[in-house]
């Protein structure tokens, strides 16, 4: 049996454990099922319009230091573009614009005095917010009692009103959880809150990639690996895991051909690896059988080409509205175009609703918000559903998320659903894929 390590999937998981493993010296294979590269982060050419488009708008954060670590090692850093410090504007139906910017000074006077001098809250919500922010500061208790309540629950108990919660916190829980508050677990979410908010205003600044999301890593990481004598092959599908007597040592191919290796790793979405686990062993081990109580939750991303600009603003948070954030894709370098993209995140009650419906409602909350967009001309407008965009992150999944090390000898997962202890993020894909490399480097 061959040393080579056997990577099933090519996205940020995938890749990022390729690119740990080839830097180590281990020869790499990586199979994708797709003829592309990226899984469910990925950019591709809309035929229509000749657009560079993204299957979902991504924003990256300095507290991702997995992430950074990625892009500097295959040397794409320079492809995005980071605020000095975190500034996040607002708007509001009728077009009022607010902000929120806060100064470099150390955590938690960064977040705390961009609170306090924003035009985005009254004084009383004000005092909401640095509250809450003072006691995940100074007090374990505040993260400890997140435990088994929603985000709303968690919210309310710590004095947060209900404006505060649908103007500000909702806006930040659905963009980091893609999920419903009500729904969302605290936990998950007074994690992100201190890595990102409460660590260090360089750790809270925001990004947005300056090229479509493939092209920040996808090629970059191929010549990566192919250059440490690893391979990378797409369009190959897996049907099973080749497990016998407690040990992985390779994969079955739809067509027939079986590859062996001594370590695999799977980086696929957990809907997809529980195709390829035997029925038997998904049925039995606990470590697998919990897998199967994850449940997805959808995104929706909306663009549009307008005949004229409606916001010169990067993105914005979308306040009373269907729609929660705008991207402006006319702030990419080049794109010479008045493009836009809009964001629903959890959107269970909106992926069943037909596209025509959707670019309606966009629309009308595009004219609520940007009165500029009532005169705009629509060239073209394209809407994404990502029905498996994410797993649920629902109180109490924690307990559901596999270790990248399985009972199984030979067989590592990766992939943000795994045990990361961040929601479903790039972040989180790129530290799955490091664990797993870390753990065949550990054992063999």
């Amino acid at each position: 049996m061959t040393k080579e390590v056997l990577i099933v999937g090519g996205g940020f998981a995938g890749l990022a454990a390729a690119v740990a493993l080839a830097k180590a010296g281990r020869r790499v294979c990586l199979l994708e099922q797709k003829p592309h590269l990226g899984g469910r982060a990925r950019s591709f050419v809309d035929p229509q319009s000749g657009s560079v488009v993204d299957n979902g708008q991504h924003l990256l954060m300095g507290c991702y230091h997995s992430t950074l670590e990625f892009l500097k090692e295959i040397g794409t850093l320079d492809r995005i573009a980071w605020q000095p410090n975190l500034r996040v504007h607002f708007v509001e139906p009728g077009g009022k614009l607010t902000t929120l910017s806060c100064p470099n000074l150390p955590s938690p006077w960064h977040l705390l005095a961009g609170v306090l001098r924003s035009n985005s809250f009254n004084w009383s919500e004000k005092l909401q917010i640095a509250r809450l922010g003072r006691r995940l500061e100074k007090e374990r208790k505040a993260v400890d009692g997140a435990r088994q309540l929603t985000v709303e629950e968690w919210l309310t108990r710590l004095g947060q009103s209900e404006r505060v919660r649908r103007n500000f916190w909702d806006l930040i829980s659905i963009a980091a959880l893609n999920e419903d508050p009500r729904r969302a677990a605290a936990a998950i979410f007074a994690r992100i809150l201190k890595l990102a908010l409460f660590t260090s205003p360089a750790d809270s600044r925001l990004a947005i990639p300056r090229a479509g999301l493939s092209e920040c890593y996808t090629e970059a990481a191929r010549a990566f690996i192919e250059a440490r004598g690893g391979r990378i092959e797409t369009g190959r599908s897996i049907k099973v895991l080749c497990i016998n007597r407690g040990v992985c040592d390779g994969v079955l191919l739809a067509e027939g051909e079986k590859i062996a290796a001594a370590s695999i790793v799977s980086a696929v979405p957990w809907y997809e690896f529980i195709r390829l686990v035997p029925g038997d062993l998904l049925r039995s081990e606990p470590y697998f059988t919990s897998i199967l109580a994850l449940r997805p939750a959808p995104i929706i991303s909306i663009n549009f080409w307008f005949d004229r600009a409606i916001t010169d603003l990067d993105f914005v948070g979308l306040r009373g509205t269907t729609i929660q954030w705008l991207f402006n894709r006319s702030r990419i370098p080049g794109s010479g175009e008045n493009a836009i993209a809009l964001v629903l995140s959890g959107a269970h009650q909106h992926v069943v609703r037909a596209k025509e419906e959707l670019l309606a409602v966009a629309l009308r909350d595009l004219a609520e918000l940007f009165p500029e967009s009532r005169a705009a001309k629509v060239l073209h407008s394209l809407v994404i559903k990502e029905r498996f965009a994410t797993f649920s992150p629902c109180v109490g999944v924690d307990e559901l998320r596999p270790s990248a090390k399985s009972p199984i000898r030979g067989l590592y997962l990766a992939g943000d659903w795994t045990a990361t202890g961040l929601p479903a993020t790039i972040e989180g894909a790129v530290q799955s894929g490091y664990a797993a490399a870390r753990e065949i480097l550990q054992s063999n």
